[in-house]
Formats: C-alpha cells, sequence, structure tokens
C-alpha cells in the first residue's frame, strides 16, 4: 500500500472523485435490493425532519454501529439513493468517506477531508455555513477522532447532518461530550421478519408479540392471537413450506449477503466475516499480552460446537490449554465486538459472580457456518436444530434489553433442571422454556411456582399457534422470531 502525502489539491481530487464514484456505487449496490431494512425508516425520518426544520434540530447526530456483514454500508448507499432521488438534494451537498479507502492512500482525517469539502466546493467554513450538508462515514472506528470532530461539528452548525457506521469499537471511542449528542442505533442481524420482507417482500406487523413479553395478560394474548391470524394470512403468499422456510432462516439467513447466495457461498462469507473480526477488527479495542489470533479463533470455534451451559471459563482454559484469566480477557473482547454476547445466572451479584456466563452468538447463522466448516452441520438433526433455537431466541431478548430505555433483563436459571432463561422486567420475573421435540412445560411450572411468576413463556415447535394454558403463554417458534 502506497500512502501519498497529502496536500490539498490531492484531497480535493480525492473528494471530487468520491462523489462521482458514490452516484455510481449506490447503482450497483441498490441494484437488486428491493426493500430496505426497518433501520432506513428509522433515519430516513431524522432525514425528514432535519431538511424540514427551519432552525435547531438536535437529531442531526446519527451512530450505527454493527457486526460486518450486517447491511451499514447499504444503508448508507439507500440514504444517499435517498436524498438524490426522492428528495432532489444535489450530491455536492453530500460528502460520503469511506474511512478505510482514505486511510489507504491518504495518511489524513474526516476532519481535514469535511473542512477542505467545504472550503473548496461550499467556499465557506463550518460556521458560517447557511446551506444544509449531510456527511456519511463508513467505517468511522479507524479514524481514532472521530467522535472529537463530529462533536465540534455538531456544536458549531446546525446545518449539517451526520451518520457514522463503523464496528462496535464506535461504542467505546465516543466520550461523555458526544455521547450527549448522538443518537445511537445498532444494527443487528435480521431477524424473520426482515427475511421474510427482504426475500419475499411479505411485511408483516408483529409488534403484538412483543407485548406478550411484557404484560402477559389475557387481553394482550388475545390481541396477539388476532395479529398472528392476520400474518398467517400474508404466509399463504409463500412459494415454500412455512416450516422450511424458517428453518433455512434459523441455519443461514442472518445476515443480509445471505439472500441471494448459495448455502456454501453464504457459509464461506460468514467464516469469512469472523476471520477479519478475529484478525483485524479486534485490533481497535485493545492489544494482549501472549494472545494470538488463533488462540482468540480457538475460543470462537469451542463456543460454536459447545452448548451454551458448557462453556466457562475453565472449561475452555483447560480444553485449550491457557489462563482463565486470558479466556476472561478474550471473551470479554469477543462480547465488545459484537460477535457473541453473555448471559449472567439469576440471583444476587455474589451468585453472578461464582456461576459462570452463558455465551451466545449474536446469530444462529454464524454458530452454524463455524460447523459446517468442521463437518458437524445437520440440519435433520434435533438436537442441532435444539441448540440454534435457543440462540436464537437468546439473541432476541438480548436485542430487546439493549434498547433504548429498556426494562428488561436477561438470566438464565441456575437450578438443576430449571427453565432456558429468566427474563425480569422491572420487579416481575417471566421464565422462558424454549421446547424443541419432546420438551414439555413441566419445568416452565416449576419455575413459575418458584420465582412466584405470574405467567410463563413456551417457546416451541410443537405447538402451531399463540394460546394461554394455565398462565403459560405458548408461542410457536416461527412466530416468536418475528420479534
Amino acid at each position: 500500500m502506497v500512502v501519498l502525502l497529502v496536500s490539498n489539491e490531492n484531497l480535493i481530487d480525492y473528494v471530487y472523485a468520491k462523489q462521482r464514484e458514490t452516484q455510481r456505487l449506490s447503482k450497483i449496490k441498490l441494484e437488486n435490493i428491493h426493500n430496505p431494512r426497518f433501520m432506513f425508516y428509522t433515519i430516513k425520518d431524522e432525514i425528514d425532519n432535519f431538511i424540514d426544520s427551519n432552525g435547531e434540530y438536535y437529531n442531526r447526530f446519527i451512530m450505527i454501529p454493527g457486526l460486518r456483514g450486517v447491511g451499514k454500508t447499504t444503508i448508507l448507499y439507500q440514504i444517499y439513493n435517498y436524498l438524490i432521488s426522492y428528495k432532489k438534494i444535489n450530491n455536492k451537498y453530500i460528502l460520503y468517506i469511506d474511512v478505510s479507502d482514505l486511510l489507504s492512500f491518504y495518511d489524513t482525517d474526516i476532519n481535514n477531508v469535511f473542512n477542505l469539502f467545504l472550503e473548496r466546493i461550499h467556499q465557506t467554513t463550518i460556521v458560517d455555513l447557511d446551506e444544509k450538508i449531510f456527511l456519511f462515514v463508513d467505517e468511522a472506528q479507524l479514524d481514532k477522532n472521530w467522535a472529537l470532530y463530529a462533536k465540534l461539528i455538531f456544536d458549531k452548525s446546525f446545518n449539517v447532518f451526520m451518520i457514522f457506521t463503523g464496528s462496535s469499537a464506535l461504542d467505546l471511542e465516543v466520550n461523555t461530550d458526544a455521547t450527549r449528542r448522538l443518537i445511537r442505533h445498532p444494527l443487528y442481524p435480521c431477524n424473520f421478519q426482515e427475511y421474510l420482507l427482504l426475500k419475499h417482500n411479505l411485511n408483516l406487523s408483529s409488534n403484538n408479540f412483543k407485548y406478550l413479553i411484557y404484560r402477559g395478560d389475557k387481553k394482550t394474548v388475545e390481541e396477539a392471537i388476532k395479529c398472528e391470524i392476520k400474518i398467517k394470512d400474508n404466509f399463504t403468499f409463500l412459494n415454500n413450506d412455512l416450516k422450511l422456510e424458517f428453518k433455512k432462516f434459523l441455519f443461514s439467513q442472518g445476515f443480509p449477503f445471505a439472500l441471494s447466495n448459495s448455502e456454501e457461498d453464504i457459509y464461506r462469507l460468514i467464516n469469512d466475516v469472523v476471520k477479519k473480526i478475529i484478525y483485524k477488527d479486534l485490533n481497535n479495542f485493545k492489544h494482549f499480552k501472549n494472545v494470538t489470533p488463533i488462540m482468540i479463533s480457538q475460543i470462537v470455534t469451542y463456543l460454536a460446537i459447545k452448548k451454551p451451559g458448557d462453556t466457562s471459563n475453565v472449561k475452555i482454559a483447560q480444553s485449550l490449554g491457557i489462563s482463565s484469566k486470558t479466556v476472561a480477557s478474550i471473551l470479554d473482547i469477543l462480547e465488545l465486538s459484537q460477535l457473541i454476547f453473555s448471559v449472567n445466572a439469576y440471583g444476587s451479584a455474589g451468585k453472578m459472580l461464582k456461576k459462570p456466563k452463558e455465551h451466545f452468538f449474536l446469530t444462529p447463522s454464524i454458530k452454524t457456518a463455524i460447523n459446517y466448516n468442521l463437518g458437524r452441520y445437520n440440519i435433520r438433526n434435533d438436537n442441532c436444530f435444539a441448540v440454534l433455537a435457543e440462540n436464537l431466541v437468546a439473541s432476541i431478548f438480548h436485542k430487546l434489553s439493549c434498547e433504548a430505555m429498556s426494562s428488561l433483563a436477561l438470566f438464565y436459571d441456575p437450578k438443576k433442571k430449571g427453565v432456558d432463561f429468566l427474563v425480569k422486567h422491572i420487579d416481575r420475573v417471566i421464565p422462558v422454556e424454549v421446547g424443541i421435540g419432546k420438551k414439555t412445560k413441566s419445568q416452565l411450572t416449576i419455575a413459575m411456582n418458584r420465582y412466584d411468576a405470574d405467567f410463563g413463556i413456551l417457546v416451541s415447535n410443537r405447538t402451531d399457534s399463540i394460546k394461554m394454558i394455565d398462565n403459560v403463554i405458548y408461542i410457536p417458534l416461527h412466530l416468536f422470531a418475528l420479534i
């Protein structure tokens, strides 16, 4: 790689080139994408409000962190296209910067490029700017000062709308001042609802299912059943059996790029994502002493082949011949990368510290892809299906717990033969069992009595409809996956 000496002439040529390239690439990248992810509409609403505002508008600093491959760059192109095609914004008012691309050729930063963009193309400075400008920055975490620059731009002008995307390292680099100004919209792998929209153009409304978790009363169940009936009517438009379509989603469709690739290519691409996180992205978090990417890769593989309850630090350390302290550090950094997340045991703070954590992948597709590489993949195996289903349910609860202003927390049941999960919502505990194959509600009933729960939830592939019996809410797995 050749890094050019920075001059204003070099950089302004780069800016003009990027503006031409962005127009061309947006058309190419979006050519076969007919529906955007739900995140697009969230950002679109903020964009519309900014354009329509006459003075101060505060939701103009957006941060989108997320795992590699979940579609952050695609959303930037979709927003760019929306501005050009629907809002009729001239592209001279939009600056798209790919920091990875920028740093490949120039030893410079976001701030320098943006200031030159204002000076040369708009003959102004950030303080004197009187036109609305859109700044889109991809792979922002590669510029360590991105949050400081964004905060300064935010404070100096009401006329700049900013979107910064990148890996989860973005979260670690946001200082307190910037945090007070930004709107954080993390992008996760696809759920079943988004998959059906992107793949089959089925737009389903499933908010009622989420309320089953938060409320769990008779009226909420009745509303969820009405929603289910409408959704089942839409399922008739599928060209495949619903349960087979769900299995396809569960095993391989967590990433948007999976929609247009063969099964073998999907798993290859997912494994490439995992490798890039381990060998490249983790360098942006911190440096380990005596820890190699091979060690990190071995731990990721260990997590993939084991059930969540078999992934204690001690077991991993013994299996790989490294210290428990090193394992703990690696697991922490894997969580920060969003490749995995952990679930604590339910109980007092002391119990949570003593009991090992259970670890899950952000999407079951990652677990499947790694096992596929190891020759352990079998879509017809009930045990394999059960493990992936448990990961899926955990991922959904994890996402709900990470939502802004969320009052939901996820735990596992440390009791012998306990339920799979305990969800705490405000001061109420909700036992949750993932019932695959021959599992029944017996463990759920015991947990409801033990934790004095008002109701419990059985997410099962053995029930075909939502119902409530003896304070147990039965939810088909494929419907729960729509949350």
